[in-house]
Parts: structure tokens; C-alpha cells; sequence
């Protein structure tokens, strides 16, 4: 990445999804809730005007849940679907430096890669937090600033 590049990275925790049924509670493919449902939706009118240029989300149903209002409406976006935060850095580096992306992770992996980016450490996101949205501006190689903001209805944690 050229020193002078900025690559702005706006990273999100995919929307409120089911509760699992009894007896799984470790399930990794429950679908978005209604409210994680409308919650996606507004990523549309919030991420508008943001410029993103391509759509990365893990493999899980609720990251591309949360992802597919957004990308109905960009139609033309490249989808990059990865999961381990050191991979996502790497190819948004090679593939997107100069660019603005947007990331739908989990409550661990958007804090883990936040910190992969040059940010701050940050906590991994509380099992209730769905509203929290970060802009991650990467300045160098290894300088970072970082914004949080919020989106949609307001959750709340603990639950």
C-alpha cells in the first residue's frame, strides 16, 4: 500500500439474528431477526453516499442477510465472501487499498480486524450490540483512525 493511499473501511457486526433453537445454542447459521431485518435495510439510505466500492461478509447466512439490501441496490459491487480477519486485510489491501469498503463481520472479527488495520484495540462486541458501525480510515502502513457510530434502533448490552 502506497504511503499516500487512504482505504477507508466501514465495518459492521451483521444484523440482530434468530435466537437459535433449544439444544443449539453454538448454531452458526441462524437467520436475521424481523428487527435484524429491517436493521439491514438501513444500511441502504445510511451507506448511500458512502463511495463503497466492493462488499466483503463472511460465509454465515446472517452476514450476507445483512449485506443483501445494500447490494440489491448496488448491484454492480464485487461480493468477496471471507472469514478470517488476516485474510480480509490482506485482500482488501491488494485488491482495494485507495478505496472505501464495507465489511459485515461477527462481534469478534470486526474488532480483530480493526486492530489488524492499525486501529485500537477495541472489546469483542457484546452478544446484543447489532448497532454499532465503524469507519476505519487507514492513513499508512501502520497508522489508523477510527470512528464508531451507530445505526438503526438502538440495541443494548448486556442482554
Amino acid at each position: 500500500m502506497a504511503t499516500n493511499t487512504v482505504t477507508t473501511v466501514i465495518l459492521i457486526r451483521h444484523a440482530d439474528r434468530d435466537v437459535p433453537p433449544a439444544g443449539t445454542p453454538d448454531d452458526p447459521g441462524p437467520s436475521l431477526s424481523d428487527k435484524g431485518i429491517a436493521r439491514s435495510k438501513t444500511l441502504v439510505h445510511v451507506l448511500s453516499k458512502a463511495g463503497i466500492q466492493a462488499v466483503y461478509t463472511s460465509h454465515f447466512t446472517r452476514a450476507k442477510m445483512t449485506a443483501k439490501p445494500f447490494l440489491v441496490v448496488h448491484s454492480d459491487l464485487p461480493t468477496v465472501l471471507l472469514d478470517p480477519a488476516t485474510e480480509l486485510r490482506d485482500h482488501i489491501l491488494t485488491h482495494h487499498a485507495g478505496q472505501t469498503v464495507l465489511v459485515v463481520g461477527h462481534s469478534n472479527t470486526v474488532p480483530e480486524l480493526i486492530k489488524l488495520m492499525g486501529g485500537p484495540s477495541l472489546p469483542i462486541i457484546d452478544d446484543c450490540e447489532f448497532d454499532n458501525l465503524f469507519v476505519l480510515v487507514k492513513h499508512s502502513a501502520t497508522k489508523a483512525s477510527v470512528s464508531k457510530l451507530k445505526y438503526g434502533e438502538p440495541t443494548s448490552a448486556p442482554c
